[in-house]
């Protein structure tokens, strides 16, 4: 659920035209779990990274901005995973 719920946000905030020819430019992939958070990570073509840290139990996520080249990382806000998934 964590990974199709940013996957959904990442396809609806992010233009993802630029990676029609070339997919691997762009994604999302799961990145470290513990016990209380997963982590999914948006990797853009400019070389940004943006971390999604689910809450497991509530569905908050909080991302960070990672901008590996010059080494910054910032707050980027939050949103509820749930209103990113699609109801089956």
């Amino acid at each position: 659920m964590a990974f199709e719920g940013v996957s959904n946000n990442c396809h609806n905030a992010y233009d993802w035209s630029i990676a029609k020819e070339n997919p691997d430019i762009m994604g999302v992939e799961m990145g470290e779990e513990n016990d209380s958070t997963f982590q999914v990570v948006f990797c853009s073509y400019t070389g940004a990274l943006v971390n999604f840290y689910v809450n497991k139990e509530s569905g908050t996520t909080r991302m960070e901005e990672y901008v590996p080249s010059l080494n910054v990382r910032e707050e980027a806000g939050s949103i509820d995973l749930f209103d990113y998934l699609k109801e089956k």
